[in-house]
């Protein structure tokens, strides 16, 4: 075991006390689905941001983006800029249609502009992002976490004690999420939050220290001779330029403001206002993560570097960096934050990935449903996944690292639903055949290039494409590309229909409904304008004009 005592009994109270929690907010059981669901459509602004980072910036971050910043530098983090940013779009152009369509989950959107099946196969796609790309994701980089801190993760029976991680990390985060719904997890994640940035900026704080001042770590350089603190990499880089400007930006709009995860706390918002705001703290916060998730990642590879630091993969670096230099006592704390957000991400990807089947499937075979079979139901599903899920989490371990396994599952199914839904929010003679199709098309173009991308049967002919079509973020704009000509093509040569135009003019009627009001207006747009502010300057401080020179 490689922690002290004091810092496992601070680790196994914060672990109980969260899950108890939960469990407290849940005592007030919830009467109907969307109660459970949706927290009653009563959350407030603070909480939802908090919700949104905490649902995003979790587990999945703090072991597979800080491992991909030990491997490349800073760069990692702009996918949290990005991100940030995703934010802003997510407040001005998404979030008054959604509130005013009053959605139960982000694909009804699909049924109310274009039909029932581009409503299923934009439910099936969130699934699968949410299920492989979250709960899954969450439960490996915990079971990755907690077999590195017990050293259950070399031995004999290594495999067998990753296997029990998952289990205990599933059930803990299972007994509340299945008893209180989406408000028990919101106001869990508000704690979390608190917790995951004090405990990564204490970390960068005492990693800077220990190599050898901010000096010393902002010069380290890669391999190559670049700044590791430049956001900027060649267009041919895996991360380079051009790819994190085009396909990065659309899985980052796809997952920010159509994923049914980070909608759902929207739609739990009391008012637009709230939605909007929540949207906007949101993005603040994933701001943070560049330096409390990225930043230590970076310090960490220095370390490595100058010989005080081992760490067996990129995967384990951040958690092999808070053993190294974090002192008793702040190690428990920091640990027990990082910990509790590997709840947060299996919390929130349940809640999802339950109101999606509840509502995208179970409902409309069950026309008849009541609220309360909604709920009972709902439970059921939830339960299944989390097995589902825990079976599915050790097989991530085959793939290179869990950052690039996250983006081959986001990269390649985001294209259809990222174009199909900005041509049905601002191309009004959208139709539904042309959404349908384009879904089906993207969805396949998906598939043959994760194929492509990795598996040995099609390494000759990978290597037989341009450079540029090796990257999986570029494959994704190509198929974004082909996508919106399809959807185009069908739309401007198709039939439209009465029940086209109908639906598009509903969908263009409903961004008019609940209006803020001024004073609302007024603050909104002074959040809006210093986050955008801050952006701009947190990439400047990282470009090759700043400190990335």
């Amino acid at each position: 075991m490689k922690l002290q005592v004091l810092d496992a009994a601070l680790i196994a109270a914060y672990f109980v006390g969260i899950v108890s929690l939960g469990l407290w907010i849940s005592r007030r059981q919830a009467k109907g689905g969307r109660e459970f669901f949706l927290a009653g459509g009563k959350m407030t602004w603070p909480f939802i941001g908090a919700s949104l980072f905490a649902t995003n910036i979790s587990s999945q971050q703090f072991v597979g983006q800080a491992g991909l910043a030990f491997a490349v530098g800073i760069i990692a983090g702009g996918f949290q800029l990005i991100g940030a940013m995703c934010f802003i779009f997510l407040a001005a152009f998404f979030l008054q249609t959604y509130m005013g369509l009053k959605l139960t989950t982000s694909p009804e959107f699909f049924e109310q502009r274009y039909s029932p099946g581009c409503r299923t196969i934009v439910s099936f796609i969130n699934l699968m992002m949410i299920l492989l790309a979250n709960l899954a994701a969450a439960l490996y980089a915990g079971a990755t976490v907690l077999t590195h801190l017990f050293g259950w993760d070399v031995g004999p029976h290594a495999n067998e004690l990753f296997w029990t991680a998952i289990l205990l990390i599933g059930t803990a985060a299972g007994a509340y999420t299945l008893m209180g719904g989406l408000k028990a997890v919101i106001y869990c994640d508000f704690v979390q939050t608190i917790v995951l940035v004090s405990s990564g900026v204490l970390l960068l704080v005492f990693g800077i220290a220990e190599a050898g001042g901010i000096g010393a770590v902002l010069s380290f350089q890669s391999v190559d001779g670049n700044s590791m603190w430049s956001l900027a990499r060649p267009w041919w880089h895996e991360y380079g330029w051009l790819p994190m400007i085009t396909g990065t930006i659309i899985l980052g709009v796809h997952g920010h403001c159509t994923d049914q995860d980070y909608v759902q706390r929207a739609l739990s918002a009391g008012s637009l206002y709230h939605a909007k705001m929540g949207a906007i703290f949101g993005g603040f916060l994933k701001m943070m993560a560049l330096f409390v998730v990225a930043a230590p990642g970076v310090v960490a590879a220095q370390l490595v570097t100058q010989g005080t630091l081992v760490v067996p993969e990129g995967d384990s670096a951040y958690v092999a960096m808070l053993t190294h230099v974090m002192p008793v006592g702040l190690l428990g704390v920091c640990l027990a934050g990082l910990l509790a957000a590997i709840l947060s991400s299996v919390d929130s990807g349940l809640c999802a990935c339950g109101s999606l089947l509840t509502y995208d499937f179970f409902a409309k075979i069950r026309k008849n449903a009541t609220e309360k079979d909604l709920l009972k139901n709902g439970r059921v599903i939830m339960f299944v996944l989390l097995v589902c899920c825990m079976v599915l989490a050790p097989f991530i371990r085959d793939f290179e690292g869990l950052f690039s396994y996250l983006l081959y599952v986001w990269a390649l199914l985001a294209p259809p639903v990222f174009v199909t839904i900005l041509f049905g929010l601002f191309y009004q003679r959208s139709t539904a055949r042309a959404a349908f199709i384009t879904l089906l098309v993207g969805s396949v173009l998906g598939i043959i290039a994760f194929v492509v991308l990795k598996f040995p049967v099609a390494a000759e002919f990978k290597e037989s494409l341009p450079i540029y079509l090796h990257n999986k973020l570029n494959w994704g704009f190509v198929n974004t590309f082909i996508c919106a000509g399809v959807m185009y093509v069908l739309s401007r040569n198709g039939a439209y229909t009465d029940e086209d135009r109908r639906k598009a003019e509903y969908v263009g009627q409903c961004k008019t409904v609940a209006p803020m009001t001024a004073d609302e207006q007024r603050k909104y747009k002074v959040f809006m304008t210093s986050l955008t502010v801050c952006l701009v300057l947190v990439l400047w401080f990282f470009s090759p004009w700043g400190i990335g020179s």
